[in-house]
Order: structure tokens, then C-alpha cells, then sequence
């Protein structure tokens, strides 16, 4: 009697996934068909120049150019790596500095002034700064957005460290964590796991932010520098291209995210 069920259940798989991905897609794509209906009718109906504000068509004609060209690619992956090797460094160090915070008193008192002191100030005011100390290379762009960057991972790797329950770490030293090192790789590593992918999660986009304000100033490649370079020469559909790919970029690494904190739920 159940002999028909397993192939049932191959049947409406596909179907099923078809479903899950149009819910997870199906927003994206009905919010940018919106916008690209709200923009035609703002060209159509105000007529500005094209070096103003260019129809839909027209900057889709040139993100095709740009893409089949490889210099799309190519920018964006010049961005992708700055913001990767930035947002990387800054977890390297603000987990285990917020580690520290929310396990001593004493260390959270001296360092958190510091950190609310600096923590206000936009990467934006870092760039004359970074131009003078690391010139006009990729280190400085890399110390803009590590600024961007280290504040949201520190802050939620203190807060998912100090939920911890402190049962959990009490159990930890008696089932043989015997050094700092091992209750954290053990017990508050995976305890504050979720918290910390939130700060990961919320500082890359503060990274992806800051690298256009990085590749504005002294840059001959990325995608600030191709919306930089669309603004020195009124090309406007650059400058939206640009954009887009940003749009886009960013709204896929947020998925990825979201996908890992469904794993702790």
C-alpha cells in the first residue's frame, strides 16, 4: 500500500523547490521590476537629459558592454577582495577582543570607553587619515573599511558572550576545559555562535558600504572607481551600473548569511 508513495514524494519535490525559491527570489525580482516601472514613467513624463538620468534601456545596454567587456567582473571582484580581506582582519581581531570584554569587568571598563569614543566617528572622516598614513594603496582602503567593519562584530561578540549561561561554562571546566582557550573553542565559541554571525553579517554590510567611499579617492579600479570615473565624464548610466551591481552583490551575501543563522534557529 505504500508502494506509490516514495515516488510521490520525487514528483512534488521539484515542485516544492521551484516554490521555496521563487518565495526566497520572487521579492527581489518583483521590487526591481517596481523600480524599472516607476523609472520609465519618471523619464517618460520629466524628459531629463541623459546625462541626468538615462532610461532603463539605455543603462541596460551598458551593463551588458560593461559585463561582456570583463571590466564589470573585473571591478567587482577588485571590491569583493578588499571588503573580504578587511571584514577578515577586523574578526581576527574583535572576537577574541570581545571575548575578553565580556568576561572580565576589568578589561570591559577600560576598553569600552575607547570603543564608544571611536565608535561614532564615520569611516568617511578616516579617509584624509588613511591617505596620509598608508598612501594611496590598498592599505588604506583596507583601514576605512576594517573601521567600518570592527565595531558591529565586536559589539554583538560581547553581547552573544555575556548571554552565554553561565551553567554551560561551569560544565565546560568540569568536562575537561582546562584552559581559557579550550572553553572558548569548546563551550563559548559555538554558545555565541549566532550572535557573532549576526555582528559578521551586519559588518559586512558596513564594509560593502565604506568600500565606495574607500574607491572614490585614489583608485583606478572597483566599483567606487567605476562610479567615480561615470561622474568625471557625466556618464550616468556608469554611475547606475555601478549601483546595481552593488545592489546585487550585497543582497546575495546577505542571503548566504541568512542561510547560516536558519542553521541556529
Amino acid at each position: 500500500p505504500f508502494a506509490g508513495r516514495p515516488a510521490a514524494v520525487r514528483t512534488s519535490s521539484p515542485m516544492h523547490a521551484t516554490r521555496r525559491v521563487f518565495a526566497a527570489v520572487g521579492p527581489y525580482l518583483l521590487a526591481a521590476l517596481a523600480i524599472v516601472l516607476v523609472w520609465q514613467m519618471a523619464v517618460t513624463v520629466l524628459a531629463p537629459p541623459v546625462t541626468i538620468l538615462p532610461p532603463p534601456s539605455v543603462v541596460g545596454a551598458t551593463f551588458m558592454e560593461e559585463l561582456l567587456s570583463g571590466d564589470l567582473l573585473t571591478n567587482a571582484w577588485v571590491s569583493i577582495a578588499r571588503v573580504v580581506v578587511a571584514w577578515l582582519l577586523s574578526a581576527v581581531i574583535a572576537i577574541p577582543l570581545g571575548v575578553v570584554m565580556a568576561r572580565s569587568r576589568a578589561a570591559e571598563r577600560f576598553i569600552n570607553p575607547v570603543v564608544e569614543i571611536f565608535r561614532p566617528i564615520s569611516p568617511l572622516a578616516w579617509i584624509p587619515l588613511a591617505i596620509l598614513w598608508f598612501g594611496i594603496g590598498e592599505s588604506g582602503k583596507v583601514f576605512i573599511i576594517f573601521v567600518a567593519t570592527f565595531f558591529p562584530i565586536l559589539l554583538n561578540t560581547v553581547d552573544g558572550v555575556k548571554r552565554i549561561d553561565p551553567v554551560l561554562v561551569r560544565a565546560g571546566r568540569v568536562l575537561g576545559c582546562d584552559t581559557q582557550f579550550d572553553l572558548f573553542r569548546r563551550v563559548m565559541l559555538p554558545a555565541s555562535l549566532p550572535s557573532i554571525l549576526v555582528g559578521l553579517r551586519i559588518s559586512f554590510g558596513t564594509g560593502w558600504a565604506a568600500i565606495i567611499a574607500a574607491e572614490l579617492v585614489a583608485a583606478n579600479s572597483g566599483l567606487g572607481y567605476l562610479i567615480s570615473d561615470g561622474m568625471e565624464i557625466l556618464r550616468s548610466d556608469l554611475v547606475i551600473v555601478g549601483m546595481i551591481v552593488i545592489g546585487i552583490i550585497g543582497v546575495l551575501v546577505d542571503s548566504l548569511f541568512k542561510l547560516a543563522l536558519t542553521r541556529f534557529e
